[in-house]
């Protein structure tokens, strides 16, 4: 595992949009805080900054690998594409001994329904056949998701490891397909534990589908916790919809912690949106800064409370660029355009209101992994 040196106060002022901030300010946390590597723009630079703004802005490098699963590379042992080793090669590259690393993969397609699409030299390339006709607990699928687990362990030596990511909707969208999926990572599961004891391996969880049906969910859930060290949960409430955060249900994160409290708690990915959500967006939100720092302030009290081991703000800054050059014209834009001003900081790298109470945590003594 990767040695952390705890970040014991953040060295200099650090000047926000809200306030100045000198730590170390406060008890000790137990979370470390951090940002996945999506840019805000489709370039060269906004990759740099973007990482620049992980490196400086938390104490957490999250990888997340959502874009499909090379899976016939996988199964023969062979070079992935180009491309992909290159994403993987640089990624690497980023990684600091001062942070912790969460990596996270998933055998589940972008829209949670059914077995991941192909990593190719693009993300989510159709799967070609036998692989389009293979169930979740197909000899090969099982041996090739194991493989690309492995593998992802090697590269990144992470501190924690994702095998699923937002597990339960697939339970939610095709309940036909989940005891598939639960023979799926209990044999993945088992394998990475057998070579990597140590090592947290877990699927993550989604707050906002439990709630929409807890009972059927918690009887779905319960098959896959003996096959999970933690209870990662990603939450993302403003799209339930929910327009101000102090309306948000007292156990919107504590209700999924409390279906295994044995086990570790982590916010696995949140954010709200700083901006007013309008068209393409199904429907309108009107969000400000003050309903986002609202929102991460009950993140945090959540965090406290339930003892979280890391924190996971998904955007570090609103992808207006790529949004305007790229992300308007795609298929799902209606569902992109919840997300777009959801970051800390701006589109134009200002900081936000909240990032300023981002500031006084990241300034405390961090005492976990």
């Amino acid at each position: 595992m990767r040695a952390l040196k705890p970040l014991l106060a953040l060295g200099a002022m650090v000047l926000c949009a809200s306030c100045s901030v000198l730590g170390p300010s406060g008890p000790a946390r137990t979370y470390a805080m951090g940002f996945s590597d999506f840019p805000y723009a489709f370039t060269t630079q906004a990759v740099y900054d973007t990482w620049s703004t992980i490196h400086g802005d938390g104490d957490l490098i999250v990888l997340h690998f959502d874009g499909g699963v090379p899976w016939q590379e996988a199964l023969d042992g062979t070079p992935y594409a180009a491309g992909f080793e290159s994403d993987l090669a640089f990624a690497a590259s980023q990684l600091l001994s001062s942070h912790v690393v969460y990596v996270a993969v998933t055998p589940l397609s972008p829209s949670r329904d059914g077995l991941a699409l192909r990593r190719g030299g693009a993300a989510n390339e159709p799967l070609p056949a036998p692989w389009s006709s293979y169930a979740f607990d197909a000899p090969e699928v099982i041996t090739a998701f194991t493989a690309y687990c492995e593998d992802m362990i090697d590269r990144f030596d992470p501190d924690y490891f994702a095998c699923g990511i937002e597990a339960n909707v697939l339970a939610a969208l095709a309940p036909q397909k989940w005891s598939a999926f639960v023979t799926l990572v209990s044999e993945v599961y088992q394998n990475l534990k057998a070579g990597h004891p140590d090592l947290p391996v877990f699927l993550t969880l989604q707050a906002d589908t439990y709630h929409a049906s807890p009972g059927i969910q918690a009887n779905a859930i319960a098959a896959v916790l003996p096959w999970t060290d933690m209870v990662a949960v990603s939450g993302y409430p403003f799209t339930a919809p929910l327009e101000n955060p102090r309306f948000l249900r007292g156990d919107y994160f504590s209700a999924l912690s409390a279906l295994a409290p044995a086990k570790p708690f982590a916010v696995a990915e949140t954010g709200w949106p700083a901006e007013p959500v309008g068209p393409p967006a199904w429907y309108s939100i009107a969000a400000d800064e003050e309903t986002q720092l609202n929102y991460l302030e009950r993140v945090i009290e959540d965090c406290e409370m339930l003892g979280a081991r890391f924190l996971v703000w998904f955007f570090a800054r609103d992808f207006d660029d790529a949004w305007q050059s790229d992300l308007q014209y795609q298929s799902n834009a209606a569902t992109i355009r919840f997300w777009r001003d959801t970051g800390l900081r701006a589109g134009n790298g200002a900081a936000r209101q909240a990032l300023g109470l981002w500031y006084v945590n990241l300034g405390r003594a961090f005492t976990g992994v």
